[in-house]
């Protein structure tokens, strides 16, 4: 369990807002019932806390109260919680000990009491965060030979020392170590050496594949060309007739549309007698595109639609497509000199096998990075192993040069050799831990290791311990943990089941990527429907024990969700999936005892406000039918 604090000094702040919670709810009369139960060092109501002059207030009694923790009760407003939350900074405090209540949603003194009681008591079972100062490697690595990799290694070098290698000549072999201290094991020249760097950056580039498939057949000559073969032969075209074709492949990129686009303009400005480009759809919505496209329309290139399938015929004069246009009733036809065909775009040589060595997680097509919204564009399942350009699908322009943008601000925290971090990893009480590698095998960012010593008081003098650069603080080595030695700061098993103490009918675990944002737009489309329904958020649905499910049933509750995100789509790859074997495992334990069917498993994302109700609904209903749970200790 989380560690009692002792010299915890807490200041209460109540805000009526300008008078917009004493229309519901009297702040003396909530200032006098927490002043006759509540442990606390000092407490104030006040009229507008966020003026400038209360707050300078609020600074001179910190110092006079020596307060260390906060309290703000009265609105959410985020612009007035970040302000708070930056005077709490400017004062020593921790952001991490400042807790805020909506006050504007209190019907009675009671519920704003209870609410404020609430906050307090986190505050008083929260463990201590204090930051980490930590020495790191600046040097970056950039892994690719193409234009992209050069193009982020030559931002990166402005910062900070880059080292580039193609990962041909010189092949990555094995990793070892953390964010901001990477061994990358390197064969060079037959030799194997290691390498230190504080971050790796992918930038691998695809590779263009013709699939004659998609083309009826149509193999590869002097008079028809892939997109790439037409661009690297350097011909002169003066006087000669070339049609491009795009939309068959490399359909879901703008690569092939702004590499034709681009040619087509040459081509004409070098004395092409004819250029013509035939589509499904033009797809320019990039910066520059159609831009490019108005002027290779002004220089007189042929825009060309066709719809369905299209031939290629091969004369002696010259070859032809043979294609449909949408509102013609006879097929068209163009003959040209050349016919240029789009090609698909394949991961590089070393994609999966660099995969392998670093254990991040390709998607679709073989290509790096999950097909993840919480990862995209940049992040992989590893802290400090980014992925840059086309190695992660193709891209075009624009969104490169973005790419690169974010990957240079990630990795220039390191720039300077030392970062300071919030202490915010899992904590591991070394007496309880077993050594038994639970946590080491289920974390899904490569964030633990074991470490030896005398100071760890266990029988194997070993404990595991949590990289604070590499944890993403999901919390499912935590709620794996057979020893329970493992304790998450802000989300101790202490606290969540503090907040199950006395449940609302129905208590709802929810992620906070997903279930708990998704809970909070249901709230805006039905008020009413989670009025018997309690949130408890967590930072991934990982973190959700079984005990937490169980104890929530014992206290009172007759129902449990846990709100969770879409199948392959966890921000912690397989927080959602550790959860649901969870769930599984507590409703075994409760139909061996007859409590029948009692928890509910909902997919949710965060904009489905709707689902969400219909989940809530769902559930109230299963309670309906199966009665006030039986199973609940009356205290």
């Amino acid at each position: 369990m989380t560690k009692q604090i002792t010299n915890i000094r807490i200041g209460i702040y109540l805000c009526d807002c300008d008078g917009k919670v004493s229309k519901k709810v009297d702040l003396n009369s909530v200032k006098v019932a927490i002043q006759s139960k509540a442990e606390f060092e000092y407490i104030r109501a006040v009229e507008v806390a966020c003026t400038k002059a209360e707050r300078e207030q609020i600074v001179a009694e910190i110092d006079k109260y020596s307060l260390n923790r906060l309290l703000v009760a009265g609105c959410s407003d985020p612009f007035i919680v970040r302000q708070f939350l930056q005077l709490a900074d400017d004062k020593g405090i921790n952001r991490y000990n400042v807790e805020f209540v909506d006050l504007s949603a209190a019907e009675s003194v009671g519920a704003a009491v209870s609410a404020v009681d609430t906050a307090l008591n986190r505050l008083h079972l929260r463990a201590e965060v204090g930051y980490e100062e930590l020495a790191v490697i600046p040097d970056v690595l950039v892994i690719g030979a193409g234009s992209e990799a050069a193009a982020a290694a030559k931002a990166i070098a402005k910062n900070q020392p880059v080292v580039q290698i193609d990962n041909v000549g010189t092949r990555v072999i094995g990793l070892d170590g953390f964010p901001g201290a990477f061994t990358v094991i390197l064969l060079e020249n037959g030799q194997t050496v290691k390498k230190d760097f504080g971050a790796i950056v992918l930038a691998l580039g695809a590779v263009p594949q013709y699939d004659k498939s998609k083309y009826g057949g149509v193999e590869l000559g002097a008079d028809v060309l892939s997109l790439s073969q037409f661009i690297n032969a350097g011909k002169d075209y003066a006087g000669k007739k070339v049609g491009f074709a795009l939309g068959k492949a490399d359909e879901d990129s703008l690569l092939s549309f702004a590499a034709v686009l681009k040619a087509a303009l040459d081509l004409k400005e070098k004395g092409a007698s004819e250029v013509s480009i035939i589509y499904e759809d033009m797809k320019i919505c990039a910066d520059g595109l159609e831009q490019e496209y108005e002027r290779a329309r002004k220089k007189g290139v042929n825009f060309l639609k066709y719809t369905g399938e299209f031939q290629i015929t091969r004369f002696a004069s010259g070859i032809a497509f043979m294609y449909r246009e949408p509102f013609l009733a006879d097929p068209a036809k163009i003959v040209a000199d050349y016919i240029v065909l789009a090609e698909d775009f394949v991961p590089a040589a070393g994609t999966l096998e660099l995969a392998e060595i670093f254990d991040i997680r390709t998607g679709p097509g073989g290509f790096f990075q999950k097909d993840n919204v919480h990862s995209l564009p940049i992040r992989s399942n590893r802290a400090g192993i980014f992925f840059v350009g086309s190695c992660h699908g193709p891209i075009h322009g624009t969104d490169l040069y973005n790419e690169i943008e974010a990957v240079l601000a990630e990795v220039s925290a390191f720039a300077k050799g030392k970062v300071s971090v919030p202490s915010l990893q899992p904590k591991v009480e070394a007496e309880k831990c077993a050594v038994c590698l639970t946590c080491y095998r289920c974390c899904p960012h490569h964030a633990i290791e074991i470490v030896h010593g005398e100071e760890y008081n266990n029988m194997y003098f070993s404990a595991a311990r949590m990289n604070p650069l590499a944890c993403q603080r999901c919390g499912v080595c935590a709620a794996e943990c057979p020893g329970k030695a493992i304790q998450l700061p802000l989300y101790s098993d202490q606290e969540i089941l503090f907040e199950v103490q006395q449940p609302a009918r129905i208590v709802a675990y929810a992620c906070e990527n997903s279930g708990f944002l998704a809970s909070e737009f249901a709230k805006t489309l039905d008020p009413e429907l989670q009025k018997d329904l309690q949130i408890v958020e967590v930072p991934c649905s990982g973190k959700i024990d079984i005990i937490y499910l169980l104890k929530a049933l014992e206290n009172g509750a007759d129902g449990v969700m846990l709100c969770v995100c879409h199948k392959e789509n966890c921000k912690f790859v397989w927080g959602n999936d550790r959860a649901e074997q969870r769930k599984v495992r507590a409703q075994q334990i409760l139909n061996q005892v007859g409590l029948g069917e009692r928890i509910d498993f909902v997919h949710v994302a965060a904009n489905q406000g709707n689902q969400f109700n219909t989940a809530v609904k769902a559930m109230a209903e299963k309670i309906r039918q199966s009665g006030t749970n039986p199973g609940k200790v009356v205290k």
